[in-house]
């Protein structure tokens, strides 16, 4: 079973999302392949060699908003359970999507929505490489409201920081709330796609049309982290994990 809280599956709505892709082809080499889905036709899917994460969607109307929407592995009986006794809000329960997977469509009690999901085909590894999804960050203005909500619906640690609080699955950091007065359209996780030299890589996005929101800063006990603006204005973030400490901790 996948651990819980990884990001694990990613959809990128925008208007703009063929300039996007162009630019996340230059800066993490990602590739696309179709996958036909009837009656509605293809949708391209995202992925970094041989794993696929992501498929992106031409968003328009009330869904223009560009954002990078995040489902996060987990027990979806437990998530359905601690949703509700949490004062959130479990949608219609656990739900299949025919042959690509289960889900729990959720909103926290400050109304941020959420999904939880079991993906039914293909293994997500262990690990991840720099180019793919490894955690998720969410700004809020009360994270010691948000932070034992979260842990309980994923059964993670919670750890809280100076920033706002950390999720861990054991060692792990899994995700990462933090204290924040910013203020975007739609309040949503933002992804945090693994790089292994995150000045390099800011640099490179910035190039390639991004815009830095958030410049680099430390994440404790998680690593150094950078938030940006992909070309579509989609929000996302770069993470370089922290190196573990030489007694192994």
């Amino acid at each position: 079973m996948t651990a819980p809280g990884r990001p694990v599956w990613l959809e990128l709505n925008a208007q703009r999302v063929t300039q996007a892709m162009a630019f996340y082809r230059e800066l993490f080499a990602w590739g696309m392949r179709p996958l036909h889905v009837p009656p509605w036709g293809s949708i391209p899917l995202i992925g970094s060699g041989e794993r696929v994460f992501a498929n992106q969607f031409m968003a328009m109307g009330a869904f223009a908003t560009p954002v990078w929407m995040c489902r996060f592995s987990g027990d979806l009986p437990r998530a359905v359970e601690r949703i509700a006794a949490g004062c959130g809000h479990a949608g219609n329960g656990i739900e299949r999507m025919e042959g690509f997977a289960e889900q729990v469509n959720g909103r926290d009690p400050t109304g941020i929505a959420f999904t939880v999901i079991n993906l039914l085909n293909g293994d997500v590894p262990d690990s991840d490489n720099p180019g793919e999804p490894c955690a998720a960050e969410l700004w809020s203005a009360d994270p010691d409201r948000l932070a034992p909500f979260y842990g309980d619906v994923f059964g993670l640690e919670v750890r809280t920081t100076d920033q706002g609080a950390v999720l861990l699955d054991g060692d792990t950091p899994r995700l990462s709330l933090r204290r924040s007065d910013f203020e975007i359209a739609k309040p949503h996780w933002i992804p945090l796609f693994r790089t292994a030299g995150l000045g390099g890589d800011v640099e490179r996005a910035r190039r390639l049309g991004a815009v830095v929101q958030v410049h680099e800063h430390d994440i404790p006990g998680m690593g150094r982290s950078a938030i940006l603006a992909d070309p579509a204005n989609a929000y996302f973030g770069l993470l370089e994990p922290q190196a573990p400490r030489c007694d192994g901790s």
